[in-house]
């Protein structure tokens, strides 16, 4: 089993940790809850949040981080659950599977989405209570502020409500940029920089992160745009494909990486697991 794979069935050990097992009237909502979270995603945003914690700590137990971890992937979500539904994008089916509010109805997945976000901060509010050192709970109050932060009406949010907003008039390359750094990179940064928190990284390895997590949360996104640029440019979706052809498209890519590059030399630390994400990141084929 590879190092990721071990990484990600931590993950998985302690995501359903908070999530009822009991035969509950109200137990549709904790099989709401269980369907999304088990649908197949990769848990990139908590593989980050582990992987920066060990960079800047040396700590391999990953006890302390853990909950962090799984406040963020119980926050991407909500997010996919409700940007599913009719009154957003208005999908059936998501990774090969039917959508939360196709399975069950659209009451239940907004229902299942709000107990998701609430479940985050339930969980980090759990482990801060069992804090007794002073710094700890200092870098665990700022690190819980910064998730939310970047995943409210001033990150995640915020690029949703551009998304949703968005008319034929309004695209340019910054609008498209500015989205798709809030949709996507917010939460993503939130995921590595409250890793570093954790650790106990100093504010410049923390911005320098927080240039790295930007960078790639913006590649995943334009990198979606040049995989998917047929169907997009045959179905008008509102994606960057629609100003910029396929060759504008990937040397895009080429100028994110540069900026990934060039955060990640700033950091004087053993960023070669970082480094090779980007690289994934960018030469996926899904």
């Amino acid at each position: 089993m590879s190092d990721y794979e071990n990484l990600i069935k931590i993950i998985d050990e302690n995501l359903y940790n908070s999530i009822p097992n009991t035969d509950d009237y109200q137990k549709i909502i904790y099989e709401s809850i269980k369907y999304s979270l088990s649908s197949g995603g990769k848990r990139i945003r908590p593989l980050l949040t582990l992987i920066s914690y060990k960079i800047f700590s040396g700590d391999n137990s990953y006890e302390k981080i853990i909950p962090y971890a799984c406040a963020i992937e119980y926050i991407h979500t909500y997010s996919l659950i409700h940007d599913d539904l009719p009154g957003m994008d208005n999908d059936d089916m998501r990774r090969g599977k039917p959508t939360n509010h196709k399975v069950y109805n659209e009451a239940v997945a907004i229902l299942a989405g709000d107990g998701l976000l609430n479940l985050a901060a339930e969980t980090i509010s759990k482990r801060l209570d069992k804090l007794t050192d002073l710094d700890e709970i200092k870098n665990g109050i700022k690190a819980m502020k910064y998730i939310f932060t970047c995943s409210g009406i001033q990150g995640m949010v915020a690029g949703q409500t551009i998304d949703i907003g968005l008319k034929e008039s309004d695209m340019s390359r910054d609008v498209f940029e500015s989205m798709y750094r809030l949709k996507t990179g917010a939460l993503i940064r939130a995921a590595l920089v409250c890793g570093a928190i954790i650790a106990g990284a100093d504010d410049s390895e923390i911005i320098a992160l927080e240039r790295y997590g930007n960078s790639i949360g913006l590649a995943y996104q334009v990198k979606d745009d040049i995989l998917d640029y047929e169907s997009d440019i045959n179905s008008k979706n509102m994606t960057l494909s629609r100003i910029l052809n396929k060759d504008e498209l990937k040397d895009f890519m080429q100028e994110i990486y540069q900026e990934t590059l060039n955060s990640l030399k700033t950091i004087d630390r053993n960023t070669n697991e970082l480094l090779e994400i980007a690289k994934q990141l960018m030469n996926r084929s899904y």
